[in-house]
């Protein structure tokens, strides 16, 4: 298993970022150049979906980064590829892992709150009930 740093990651974002800002100037204005006519927002979406959990390991970034082809500009399948060639991505350790409960636990949760709740309502107006009637008037 390989070590698991936090500083190596980021987010989705911040991965597209750094890969735009850097091929950017890498090849220029042929890069900006290269995304002319397309809707931006569909560009980051595109390699977002191509590029998944490479786009928040940065060891991949780097790694496909210091192998852009020269020539040309890569598309997220190609630069995809290149990621593979790179650093494995670390699982997380297990400690750090936390559990998220499913649809069925959640709402079985629900129901065990809600029928606590009504017992400890049945209790309070039961304890008040007994209160009142111990008053002296």
């Amino acid at each position: 298993m390989s070590s698991y740093l936090e500083t190596d990651f980021c987010t989705t974002e911040e991965g597209l970022d750094y890969i735009f800002g850097y091929m950017g100037a890498v090849y220029g204005a042929s890069f900006s150049r290269h995304w002319e006519n397309i809707d931006p927002g569909l560009v980051r979406n595109v390699w977002a979906k191509e590029l998944g959990r490479f786009l928040t390991y940065k060891p991949s970034l780097i790694y496909a980064l210091e192998h852009l082809p020269p020539a040309f500009i890569p598309s997220a399948v190609a630069f995809r590829l290149t990621c593979n060639g790179g650093p494995r991505i670390p699982d997380k350790p297990h400690s750090m892992i936390t559990k998220q409960p499913s649809q069925f636990e959640a709402a079985r949760n629900e129901i065990i709150k809600s029928e606590a709740l009504a017992k400890l309502a049945e209790l309070r107006r039961s304890f008040s009930e007994k209160a009142k009637s111990n008053e002296p008037n």
